[in-house]
C-alpha cells in the first residue's frame, strides 16, 4: 500500500512540473495519499515551477544583451571588420559603419592582462606617418603644416691644387661640414585624390678645412654661412588603389625654384640649385606593416654657370604600427648623381653615389599633432656621415 502511495505522489509531482500529462489536476491525484507525502510532492512541484520561471527570465535577458552588443551591419560587404592595425584611406567613414567596441571582461581578449585597441587611433598613427613620408595623400580640404629641423654631419675628402715653387701640385683636403636646416612644409588636400605641396628651408653651415700642403706646411681654417634655401612647389596624384597584389600608386612632380643662397662668407650653401623632379611611389599594406617603394629622376638646371648633376634614385622602406599611437619606420635610400658642370664642363670626381639607411619613430601627441624622429646613417663614402631630423606635423581639418 505504501508503494502505491509513493508512486501516486511521484506522478503528482511530475504532473506539477509539467513533465507528464494528466487528465486530472495534481490536487485530485494527491487526495488519496498520506498528508506528509502530499506535502513533499507539492514542494517539489513548486520548486520546479520556480526553476522554469528563472530559466525563462535568463533567456529573455541573454537575448536583450545580444541585441545591445551586436552592431547593425548595413550590408553583407561590411561583414569583414578591418584588423586593429588596418590603415584606411583619409576618406570619411560611412554612416552605417559600426564603431569599434572594446573587449568585454571575461570574453576572449578581455581577461586579465589584456587590453582593447582603439582602431581609429591605430589607423590614424599609421596614416599620419604615411602622409608625412609622402606615401599617402590628404583628403580634400585637409591641411598639414610640417615644421622640421635637421642636423647633417659630412666629412669629405676632396682634391685640391697648390703651387710648390713653380710646380702645380695635386693633393687632398679634408672638409668637415655641420649643416642645420629648419624647414617649413605645407600640404593641402585637393579634390580628385590630389595634393599640392610647398617647402621652404633656412640653412646654417659650419665648415672646417684641413689641407696638407707638403713642404708648404699644413693649412686649416673654419668658416660659417647661413641663408634661405630653395623654395619648392609640387603636385601629387593617386593613380591606383590597393587591390590584391596591386599597390597604391602615387605620382608626384616637384619644381625647385633655385632662388636660395649658393654661398655665404666663402662657404658653399645647399641653395641656388634649380631642378625638376618626377617620382612614383608604391604602397602595399599587410597589417600591421606597410611597405613603401619609390623611384625618382631629377633634372638640374644651370644657374650662374653652375649646374648640379642630374640624379636618379630609389628607396625601399617598411612601417610598423607598433601600438595605436606609435609607428616605427625603416628605409634604405640610394641616389646616383652625375658630375657637376661649371661653364658647361664636367668637374672631374664630382660624380656621387649616396646610400643612406634611415630608422625612425612617430607618435601621436594629440588628435592633430604628431612627432616624427628619424636617424640616418651614411652607407657610402659620398653620403653624409649621419643625419638627424625632428618633424612636428600639425593637421587642420
Amino acid at each position: 500500500m505504501q508503494g502505491r502511495h509513493t508512486r501516486t505522489a511521484l506522478v503528482a509531482a511530475l504532473a506539477g512540473m509539467g513533465l507528464i500529462g494528466s487528465p486530472l489536476p495534481a490536487s485530485a491525484i494527491l487526495s488519496g495519499i498520506p498528508p506528509h507525502e502530499a506535502a513533499l510532492a507539492r514542494k517539489v512541484a513548486q520548486q520546479a515551477k520556480d526553476i522554469a520561471a528563472l530559466r525563462r527570465r535568463m533567456a529573455r535577458l541573454e537575448g536583450l544583451v545580444d541585441r545591445l552588443e551586436t552592431p547593425a551591419r548595413p550590408n553583407s560587404s561590411a561583414e569583414r571588420t578591418p584588423g586593429p592595425m588596418a590603415a584606411s584611406r583619409p576618406a570619411s567613414q560611412g554612416a552605417g559603419e559600426a564603431a569599434p567596441r572594446p573587449a568585454r571582461p571575461g570574453s576572449p581578449g578581455g581577461g586579465p592582462g589584456s587590453f582593447s585597441v582603439d582602431e581609429a587611433a591605430a589607423q590614424r598613427a599609421l596614416e599620419r606617418t604615411l602622409t608625412q613620408t609622402g606615401a599617402l595623400l590628404l583628403a580634400p580640404h585637409q591641411i598639414d603644416v610640417e615644421p622640421s629641423v635637421s642636423f647633417t654631419r659630412q666629412e669629405i675628402s676632396a682634391p685640391t691644387y697648390y703651387f710648390l715653387g713653380s710646380n702645380l701640385v695635386l693633393d687632398s683636403q679634408q672638409i668637415r661640414r655641420d649643416e642645420i636646416a629648419a624647414n617649413l612644409a605645407v600640404k593641402i588636400g585637393l579634390p580628385w585624390e590630389s595634393q599640392v605641396e610647398f617647402g621652404l628651408p633656412y640653412n646654417y653651415v659650419h665648415q672646417s678645412q684641413v689641407a696638407d700642403l707638403g713642404a708648404a706646411g699644413r693649412f686649416a681654417g673654419t668658416a660659417h654661412g647661413s641663408g634661405w634655401g630653395d623654395f619648392s612647389v609640387g603636385l601629387a596624384k593617386t593613380f591606383t588603389h590597393e587591390a590584391g597584389w596591386r599597390p597604391d600608386l602615387i605620382g608626384r612632380i616637384t619644381y625647385t625654384v633655385g632662388q636660395g643662397s649658393q654661398q655665404d662668407n666663402g662657404v658653399v650653401m645647399p641653395g641656388g640649385n634649380p631642378s625638376a623632379q618626377v617620382q612614383l611611389v608604391a604602397l602595399q599594406r599587410q597589417d600591421p606593416l606597410a611597405f613603401v617603394g619609390s623611384l625618382f629622376y631629377q633634372k638640374s638646371f644651370e644657374k650662374d654657370q653652375i649646374r648640379q648633376g642630374d640624379q636618379v634614385g630609389f628607396s625601399l622602406g617598411t612601417l610598423l604600427a607598433a601600438s595605436p599611437q606609435t609607428s616605427l619606420q625603416f628605409a634604405f635610400n640610394q641616389t646616383f648623381a652625375r658630375d657637376t658642370q661649371v661653364n658647361g664642363s664636367d668637374v672631374p670626381g664630382s660624380e656621387q653615389t649616396i646610400g643612406m639607411f634611415n630608422v625612425g619613430a612617430s607618435s601621436i601627441l594629440n588628435k592633430n599633432v604628431m612627432l616624427n624622429v628619424v636617424l640616418g646613417i651614411g652607407l657610402s663614402s659620398d653620403a653624409p656621415k649621419y643625419m638627424f631630423q625632428i618633424t612636428l606635423p600639425i593637421r587642420f581639418d
